[in-house]
């Protein structure tokens, strides 16, 4: 991945969810990409999103991550949001008893499904290591976050 600022965006890095569970901490992401150039119907989007959530097809966790993503052409390109909680959101389906703290969503076109393939794997490596899932458990503000991923998207 050559820069993930094309795709995760500072205003689109939330590190103070208030949401209690992952459902409506995805509702917490979702709701600034309203009016974004990439989001052809955000209605649509939405509503992808929890079909999915809801039939439980496109959630994946690990220990303090959560990813969400779904296929649809309701975007133009990819788009993703990433958010974290000092206090876990529940229904995160944990992992070895731990709630997920870091919670992506990525949203990207049905045509795009090699970059979504790479999209995901890029943002798992960085998340399984322990050093760079600390720094973004600690990130100071939202463009901090975003250094610590594209340093580590591109190792």
């Amino acid at each position: 991945m050559s820069t993930l600022a094309d795709s995760l965006h500072a205003k689109d890095i939330h590190l103070r969810m208030k949401a209690s569970v992952t459902r409506d901490g995805i509702e917490e992401l979702l709701s600034p990409l309203r009016g974004d150039t990439r989001v052809r119907d955000w209605e649509r989007m939405r509503s992808d999103l929890q079909e999915a959530f809801a039939d439980d097809q496109f959630g994946a966790s690990s220990s303090n991550v959560f990813f969400h993503h779904v296929r649809t052409e309701s975007v133009t390109g990819l788009v993703l949001a990433a958010g974290r909680s000092d206090e876990a959101p529940s229904g995160s389906d944990p992992v070895n008893g731990e709630k997920a703290k870091l919670v992506f969503v990525v949203v990207i076109p049905s045509a795009l499904n090699n970059e979504y393939l790479r999209v995901l794997g890029a943002i798992s490596r960085v998340c399984r290591e322990t050093e760079t899932l600390d720094q973004l458990l600690n990130a100071g503000d939202p463009h901090a976050f975003l250094a610590v991923m594209e340093k580590g998207c591109r190792q």
